[in-house]
């Protein structure tokens, strides 16, 4: 039996005086649990945020829950829409004809090793590409995924 209990005895409460024992748990469920507790802890440890990396050096640049997109189509081939970026370097600003109409953009590069990754939308200049204003434009052929 996984569980113990213990000596009856009268106790007075808030609400009264009643008959009560103690329940506590066997050594070997406490053992289980403490077993399961720590394979819990190593595996939150292990699994951490999705990341996506630079392909040249394995600079963190984003991560996979800012992904907005898939369905985006880059200098290279396919491209990821991202909502933010991290450890990448902004170019210059200028204005680009894109597949989806004129665009502000500036390109981004990895802050470690400088490769080329794609460009952030600084402007569009329709109304219906107005929600790419901020976010970021990482070919897939230039970002791996790290450890997942």
């Amino acid at each position: 039996m996984n569980v113990v209990v213990g000596p009856k005895i009268g106790r007075k409460l808030i609400t009264g005086s009643y008959v009560v024992a103690d329940v506590m748990c066997s050594e070997d469920l406490v053992g289980a649990i403490d077993h399961a507790l720590k394979v819990f802890d190593k595996m939150a440890h292990s699994i951490g945020p999705r990341l996506y990396s630079c392909c040249n050096c394995r600079n963190h640049v984003g991560l996979h829950d800012d992904i907005i997109s898939k369905a985006f189509q880059g200098r290279t081939g396919r491209a990821f829409l991202f909502s933010h970026a991290m450890n990448i370097v902004v170019g210059p600003k200028e204005d680009r004809h894109l597949l989806t109409g004129l665009h502000t953009v500036a390109d981004i590069s990895c802050a470690d090793c400088n490769e080329p990754l794609g460009w952030k939308y600084e402007r569009a200049y329709e109304t219906s590409q107005k929600y790419k204003e901020g976010k970021f434009i990482f070919e897939k052929a230039k970002i791996v995924k790290e450890d997942w």
